[in-house]
Order: C-alpha cells, then structure tokens, then sequence
C-alpha cells in the first residue's frame, strides 16, 4: 500500500455519507480483513498504518457550491466523482480538477457514472470530442475507460431484480440498452 495518499470521493450532493457509502465501504475492508487499522467518522475514513486517507464530500451543500473549499484541500492527489451525471456544470468540474495537483506522485481523477445524454458535457468532453464509442473498454489520450454492466456482477444479482431488468429488456429495449446496459 502506498503512504500519505489523500483521497477526495464526492458527489454532487452528499447528506450522509456515513449512512451509505462509508458502511460500504466499512464492509469491503472487513471482508479484504483489514478493518483494524482504519479509523472512521462520518466524513473520513484514514488508514493508521499508512496514513492515508479519504475523505467523503459533497460539491453541493445546503449553502449552495463549496468549490472554493473543495479545491483548498491539501494534498489531494486523488478525486473521485461518484454518480457524475449528476453535475451539470463543467466549470465546477474544471475548478477541483486543477486543484489535483500533488507533486511526485500520479494524480487520478475518476469518474463514476450511469450513461448521460449526448447534450451533457460530460459525453462531449469525454466520448464525443475524442471519437470514443459506448461500451468502449480501453486507454484513449491518458484517459481510461472501464464499462460495465449488470452482467459483469450477475451472481451477485436477486433473482427478482434479473426479472425486472428482463421486463424492461422486452417492453422497452431502447431503455434497456441505454440504462441497464
């Protein structure tokens, strides 16, 4: 593992972090067994063996955009944006993208998203402009892109979600296609 890498996993609203994600993750840990060397509170989770640490934000707040604070964070070399669809300005990604910026060591910035119009600035930016095509799964201009599906996790899928999405596939295939796949 490596030291003293600060994480920033947001989302554009996050309320509770320590009501969803962070259990989450709580029970990844637990299952690799190494919950006993991380310590947790509702916005933070840090590694006492390495000093790592992430740290769980929300872009929006109830007093509005908390760009500024996001992008003083010190020593965030990592950014991930989970549910990015959701952020419909680019500036505000623009903002904390530059501020990812640590010296001697690879600075990441990951998007985690379900499929977004062809209007979003995202499809633009990211799929369009660089010739990228859906389901891609590859390395293009120092971006990597990873597609999944439910099928990719299918065994550990109830049996009455599978049936849903096999309604779905045969009443309305176009929004099969586009959101469960």
């Amino acid at each position: 593992m490596s030291a003293n890498i600060r994480v920033l996993f947001t989302r554009y609203t996050m309320v509770s972090a320590h009501l969803s994600i962070i259990p989450e993750f709580l029970e990844k840990i637990g299952l690799l067994g190494f919950d006993n060397i991380f310590n947790v509170n509702k916005a933070e989770v840090v590694n006492t063996k390495n000093n790592s640490d992430i740290l769980f934000r929300g872009i929006k707040t109830s007093a509005g955009n908390q760009t500024a604070s996001l992008k003083s964070l010190t020593g965030v070399s990592n950014w991930v944006l989970d549910e990015a669809e959701e952020l419909t300005d680019e500036d505000i990604f623009d903002t904390i993208d530059l501020s990812i910026r640590e010296k001697d060591i690879q600075n990441r910035i990951i998007l985690i998203l379900n499929p977004v119009t062809k209007e979003h600035w995202i499809y633009n930016r990211f799929f369009q402009n660089k010739g990228v095509e859906a389901g891609f799964n590859g390395v293009k201009d120092n971006i990597c892109y990873i597609h999944s599906t439910y099928l990719d996790n299918i065994e550990n899928l109830s049996k009455s979600f599978l049936e849903r999405v096999e309604a779905i596939k045969h009443r309305n295939f176009k929004k099969y296609k586009h959101k469960i796949l």
